[in-house]
């Protein structure tokens, strides 16, 4: 089984790490293929990988990136038909033999098309690694001022090796495992910029008929603050990144509340209605319920 995986870099001194640390923890490496959207000034040297046989590195001047889902599509066009899609942020530590265990987890959950996702466990390069952390779940931790939810995380009760993925109402972009379907099904909109990425994205999934789901063991770690690392935002202050965010607002709160149905927008098999129902999120009144918490009292 053939895993395509996209990895969109800003600026990262981690890329090479995170593709070499991809590759070197697969148990399958040669059915592994990554596409990479470099995005640089010409201060990093990426020539540990650029002559992999199985890394296809795009590169671009990061003056002229538009951001995160631009940089994402960019590497959903580089799909070539692999089984499976797996797509994770340039700063991402794998867990060993994660290729064999996404499928196997994928297969478990007994979907037709299944997504599993996280927010990865955390790590730090200047500090040894240890491989802790433990499974999370995905919810909705507050809202922001123009309508969007935001995603927080907390543990999984009763996670651990041999329990089975546990059904999701959310995912998240830098820790993604689907069906290669989901590449052209659902693509990236190279219009949305960053805030309103995750739960447009969730939607589209959810109306196309994927099922979420999160890992019960620690697959990949990430590395979270960054404080000392470039930012689009900061980058591009006198291209003004603020448009580039007030459209990209326009767009999520367009498909969050009447979402269109062509190639960019919601799928065909559930509907928006299903989505809010599934979720527990009110977009107009901008509330959450938890649905996660009430499944586990039914049961």
């Amino acid at each position: 089984m053939t895993i395509f995986v996209a990895i969109a870099s800003y600026r990262d001194r981690e890329l090479v790490p995170t593709v070499l640390d991809c590759l070197a923890k697969a148990a399958r490496p040669e059915d592994v293929r990554i596409a990479v959207c470099w995005q640089h000034l010409g201060d990093e040297d990426i020539s540990a990988i650029r002559d992999l046989p199985q890394v296809d590195v795009q590169e671009y001047d990061a003056r002229d990136s538009r951001g995160a889902c631009w940089a994402r599509d960019k590497t959903f066009q580089r799909y070539r038909g692999e089984d499976w899609l797996l797509q994770v942020d340039s700063h991402t530590r794998f867990a060993p033999d994660w290729d064999v265990r996404l499928i196997r987890m994928a297969r478990e959950t007994g979907a037709a098309k299944p997504v599993l996702t996280a927010y990865p466990a955390s790590y730090e390069p200047d500090q040894e690694f240890t491989g802790a952390g433990a499974p999370a779940e995905i919810v909705v931790s507050d809202w922001t001022t123009f309508g969007v939810p935001v995603l927080g995380q907390r543990l999984i009760e009763g996670a651990g090796p041999g329990v089975p993925p546990k059904p999701a109402l959310f995912l998240a972009a830098g820790f993604l495992f689907a069906p290669g379907s989901f590449v052209a099904e659902v693509p990236y909109d190279p219009g949305i910029y960053f805030n309103g990425e995750e739960i447009t994205l969730a939607l589209r999934a959810f109306t196309w008929g994927y099922d979420l789901f999160h890992p019960t063991e620690v697959l990949a770690w990430h590395y979270y603050i960054r404080q000392d690392r470039p930012r689009h935002w900061s980058d591009h202050v006198e291209s003004d990144w603020t448009r580039y965010e007030e459209l990209s607002r326009r767009r999520v709160l367009y498909m969050l509340h009447t979402p269109p149905t062509d190639r960019l927008g919601i799928g065909p098999v559930r509907t928006l209605e299903q989505f809010v129902a599934h979720t527990g999120c009110n977009f107009t009144r901008r509330t959450w319920t938890d649905m996660l918490a009430q499944e586990l009292v039914l049961l």
